[in-house]
């Protein structure tokens, strides 16, 4: 036989109120909001740091090759047969005719027959050619050194660089 407090006592205990579940839906609602939140702040700093990232490897590449070929120059004056702001065409070592030239935003090498471009986003670009006493060269036979000074850009980012080459024949 059943009495009556059997009876309250089984009906209490057959689930959750509407409630209960509403409330634990939206306390789960605020802590996955929350942990979208971060993940997403964490990715976003991610992407920022390598597009910088990339951004100053292309440069630093760029402006490494360039040092390397420009110290390959084989003699003062006639071997440099181009020398303007943006344009740098040399004959090398080996005989080769080798450059560079830079037409915003690219930046490309000269191999002899065709353009291979060395980095792109690059903003502003100059060479400037130097005599032994720092004073501007007029002509190819005084320069001593080549100065580069090139600024790369992507997005809101920015990187600057500036060498100066000696090349190793003069």
């Amino acid at each position: 036989m059943l009495n009556q407090k059997s009876i309250i006592f089984h009906g209490r205990a057959n689930g959750f109120t509407l409630i209960e579940i509403i409330i634990t839906i939206v306390i789960i609602s605020i802590i996955a909001s929350l942990a979208a939140m971060i993940i997403l702040k964490g990715v976003s700093g991610y992407s920022a740091e390598d597009q910088r990232s990339n951004l100053n490897y292309q440069a630093s590449l760029a402006m490494e090759r360039m040092e390397r070929d420009i110290r390959m120059i084989r003699s003062q004056g006639a071997d440099i047969t181009t020398m303007t702001a943006t344009n740098l065409q040399y004959t090398n070592v080996n005989g080769a005719t080798v450059g560079f030239s830079w037409t915003s935003p690219t930046l490309n090498r000269w191999n002899g027959t065709g353009n291979d471009m060395l980095a792109t986003g690059i903003s502003a670009f100059s060479f400037t050619y130097l005599q032994q006493d720092g004073i501007t060269a007029a002509t190819s036979a005084n320069v001593w050194f080549i100065d580069i000074s090139m600024t790369s850009q992507q997005g809101t980012d920015t990187v600057a660089m500036h060498s100066r080459v000696h090349p190793r024949n003069f």
